[in-house]
């Protein structure tokens, strides 16, 4: 079943609030989605003719077997992605937050496992930072690469100065100065 990111966000919002030991109403819904009651309500409706939330009017909504598979499935993505932009890519968390709301929706089956299983092996490694990612961390921020990173192409007189990353050649020489 394809759902619509509005409805994946219901559900992700519901399965969060009721994770926090409350039960989850359609005002709490509406606030933590920062949407209208109303528009909660519709959005709630169509989640259980699709079978996924359980809901009488003015009570509480849980989800069903079905819709809480889905709905960890959606919250395990996003905290993915979450990691993968602030930890690696060096975004702030606030940023991390709202950018893997967007990219949860649409990225692939095949990237998302990809993601997943980068950053398990970033977890098993043992280099504690592989030396490119704190090659990467380093140019984020200074828009330069550090000089452990760069090596000069042709050995030392060549004209043009082009560099390219260490992990090339396997060599390690310092930048000269331009």
């Amino acid at each position: 079943m394809k759902l619509s990111p509005s409805k994946e966000d219901y559900l992700k919002a519901i399965f969060i609030l009721s994770s926090k030991g409350k039960l989850v109403r359609n005002k709490d819904l509406a606030n933590y989605l920062a949407v209208k009651p109303p528009s909660a309500a519709i959005a709630i409706k169509q989640l259980a003719q699709e079978g996924l939330v359980r809901h009488k009017p003015y009570g509480h909504i849980e989800l069903t077997n079905r819709g809480l598979k889905i709905a960890r499935e959606i919250y395990n993505r996003h905290k993915t992605l979450v990691a993968f932009l602030s930890n690696l890519l060096g975004l702030e968390r606030k940023t991390a937050e709202r950018d893997a709301c967007h990219i949860e929706h649409a990225l692939s089956t095949q990237a998302m496992d990809r993601i997943v299983r980068f950053l398990q092996f970033l977890e098993a490694c043992p280099a504690h930072e592989p030396r490119c990612l704190a090659a990467f961390h380093y140019y984020a921020v200074a828009e330069s690469l550090p000089d452990f990173c760069c090596l000069k192409v042709n050995g030392e007189n060549d004209p043009e100065r082009k560099w390219r990353c260490f992990w090339e050649s396997g060599e390690i020489a310092t930048r000269e100065n331009p």
